[in-house]
């Protein structure tokens, strides 16, 4: 009798069988990993920009301010009121100060002297969740420009509209004086915000959440501070009950409600938040917007702690 020294097309076909169902077993459990890693970078930037925010508020005894608000390199009025965003006003914070030094403070970012600074991409402010295929972009009010701005997945806090009385969709988003929104980082001729301000409690209270498909998430714009006006991560829904999330105020990328001006995140169910206190949360998909509504403002009286 003869020995046989190789495998038959049957055995073949059923090793190859074998081997493709452990990769079908094993590529959701790597791919879990992963997102398990990228999660955890991303809540580390979270930390470091409190550590920031924290070092900036010792400093000044406010934490900074959100953006001009408006940004123009002719109006006398808004050039009258520049200043940094909260973006660039960390940067000394995060071990970038020579970035921060690089930039014109008595100018725009929109110049072409801040145009090399306002294009270094920052590895703290990007989340590796969120896609890679636009690292820059432009300015959120003249998107046909052809200036563009490195990006950030991080956006900060001006407050919430509607959420804590919806349905109803009447709701301002402010205290009903000239201070300005609800939250903590406000631009314009907003003033800016410290700790004896937050009387909610600086441990339920947002400073920064995650919006990477935002049209003014770039560090160095002039208004990259959202309001919420959805559920966290909300997309486009041609039967959502959420006006902002109807077609037409789709992101460019992901299908995120407002043009992406909402709190959002690549991430499955939810996002990453900073609080004043400094520590870093993930806010569920699922909470009440109400609970979000009260995270989102610094001293309306509310007390919310449940981010799950």
């Amino acid at each position: 009798m003869r020995s046989r020294n190789a495998f038959t097309l049957v055995e073949l076909l059923v090793v190859i069988a074998i081997i493709g169902l452990l990769v079908a077993l094993l590529l959701p459990a790597v791919q879990a990993a992963r997102e398990a890693a990228r999660r955890l970078q991303c809540t580390n930037n979270i930390r470091q920009m409190g550590i920031a925010m924290h070092n900036y508020e010792s400093s000044f005894r406010v934490f900074p301010h959100g953006g001009a608000g408006s940004v123009s390199l002719t109006s006398a009025p808004i050039l009258a009121r520049n200043r940094l965003s909260w973006g660039a006003a960390i940067l000394a914070f995060l071990e970038q100060s020579s970035l921060y030094h690089s930039i014109d403070q008595s100018l725009p970012y929109i110049h072409s002297r801040n145009q090399s600074a306002g294009g270094s991409l920052v590895p703290t402010y990007l989340c590796p969740t969120a896609p890679r295929e636009e690292l820059r972009r432009p300015n959120g009010d003249a998107l046909n420009t052809p200036a563009i701005y490195a990006r950030t997945d991080y956006a900060g806090n001006y407050g919430e509209r509607s959420l804590r009385c919806f349905p109803a969709t009447n709701c301002q988003n402010n205290y009903g004086n000239a201070t300005g929104g609800r939250g903590t980082l406000l631009i314009g001729l907003d003033p800016e915000v410290a700790i004896r301000d937050v009387t909610d409690g600086t441990s339920n209270t947002i400073l920064v959440g995650e919006a990477p498909e935002g049209l003014h998430s770039i560090w160095i714009g002039h208004k990259n501070v959202f309001d919420q006006s959805a559920p966290v991560s909300a997309k486009v829904s041609l039967s959502s009950t959420w006006q902002p999330c109807l077609p037409p105020f789709k992101s460019r990328r992901g299908d995120f409600c407002d043009f992406g001006q909402e709190f959002h995140s690549y991430h499955t169910g939810g996002a990453n938040f900073l609080l004043a206190d400094g520590s870093s949360h993930f806010h569920s998909s699922t909470v009440d917007v109400r609970v979000t509504a009260a995270l989102l403002s610094r001293s309306g009286g509310e007390t919310a702690t449940d981010f799950q």
